[in-house]
């Protein structure tokens, strides 16, 4: 299955190439550091215009945020940034902030400038919240995003994994990993072993997260 880009207006909408048919997720929440003025606040990154953008105040620190209401595994991310230095990140809000994923780190040299910045995510990542980073000082400025996904899985629900040829997979009830490489253990009850983590429910005589 392809992928698809998943656009952000009064819902989250994921788009097929190949049907009218669309999955809308039920809501997402949209935040930043700051906003200069008030109308410049974050959900103008998220209307499919050039025109309007998100911006915020001058200073360290800054910001722009938006958190999915479910997992998802992310590819890639088109954004149209003002010039600066930026990580972009994707977060799970059922991990620690610690394990943020940085999937880029972008040096944009004329502060005025508008660029159109593509971030791939390699492997891609799951999670729930992307982030974009000012890590200079400055105002950071982004007046669109973009995000790319894995496709749905087979049974419809957001994939688990990409593969590299931009495929949805899941891994056989013995295998984990970003491409099924570790054995899950044999002391795991048949079915239970997470396909990422390995971590499963134990049968008698085992213990711990991976039994």
């Amino acid at each position: 299955m392809e992928f698809q880009w998943v656009i952000f207006e009064v819902f989250v909408i994921l788009l097929t190439h190949f049907s009218k048919e669309v999955l809308s997720f039920v809501r997402y929440n949209v935040s930043q550091s700051s906003r200069l003025p008030i109308q410049n606040g974050p959900e103008n990154a998220l209307d499919n215009s050039d025109d309007t953008c998100a911006v915020t105040d001058y200073g360290k620190g800054n910001y722009w945020r938006i958190q999915l209401n479910q997992t998802l595994t992310v590819d890639s991310m088109e954004l149209h940034l003002k010039g600066g230095n930026y990580t972009i990140e994707v977060g799970n809000t059922l991990k620690k902030v610690s394990d943020l994923y940085v999937c880029a780190s972008k040096h944009l040299p004329f502060p005025s400038a508008k660029y159109t910045v593509n971030v791939s995510c390699k492997p891609a990542v799951r999670g729930d919240i992307i982030a974009v980073n000012r890590v200079d000082s400055g105002s950071l400025t982004l007046c669109d995003f973009k995000l790319r996904v894995c496709g749905l899985s087979t049974d419809g629900e957001p994939c688990p994994m990409c593969t590299v040829d931009t495929t949805c997979k899941r891994c056989d009830q013995s295998h984990y990993g970003v491409s099924c490489e570790h054995n899950c253990s044999p002391g795991c009850v048949p079915g239970s072993c997470n396909e990422l983590t390995g971590e499963c429910n134990c049968i008698t005589g085992f213990t711990g997260t991976h039994c």
